[in-house]
This record gives C-alpha cells, structure tokens and sequence, in this order.
C-alpha cells in the first residue's frame, strides 16, 4: 500500500475531519480514507438520516459527557416535588435562600 504525506491543511477541513472521527470514534487515518474513497466513488455515500430516526442517538457517552450527566441528575435529586415552580426562581429567593423575600 502506498502512503501519502498531506501538508498545508485548512484549519476548517482539519477540524471538520476531526470531527467526523470523533463522531464516528474512528482513528483519523480511518476517516481520511473513507472520505478520499468516498470522493473517489470507491464507496457507496452514507444514507441521509431518516427524519425522526433516533436510532443515530444510540451509543454510548465518553467519560465527560457522563460526569456532566450524573452531576445533573444528582442536582435534581434534591429538587422538591414540585420543582417546576421552582425552576428559574432562583435569583429572586432571599439571604437565607430558603424563602422568597417580602417586597
């Protein structure tokens, strides 16, 4: 197999085929060939989404999207049961931040 040396990148290709890798979680050597067989029609083109498909949502998160989830959930735990009243009233609670002040 031949290798091939790319210089002179754009930043924007260069971000956008990170991108894909990470979306894809495939190593950027591997997203680079199937995007230069892609263009070269030696692959058939991915099929557009399917509108209301949840399926593309499947998967699994990494390790910061699931420390970002497990914080919010451990934050609404200690909502109170009727928390939709509460949600955005934040800032108007008093000092002691356990009641609303008198105005």
């Amino acid at each position: 197999m031949a290798d091939f040396l790319l210089r002179d990148i754009d930043e924007r290709v260069a971000e956008r085929v990170k991108e894909l890798a990470r979306q894809k979680g495939w190593p950027l050597n591997d997203v680079l060939l199937h995007l230069i067989k892609q263009a070269l029609g030696l692959v058939e083109p991915e099929p557009p989404p399917v509108p209301g498909d949840i399926a593309r949502l499947s998967g699994a998160w990494n390790d910061e999207e699931a420390r970002a989830f497990e914080a919010a959930m451990a934050a609404l735990s200690g909502l109170p049961d009727d928390a939709p009243a509460y949600v955005g009233e934040e800032r108007r609670l008093g000092p002691d931040r356990r009641k609303f002040p008198r105005d």
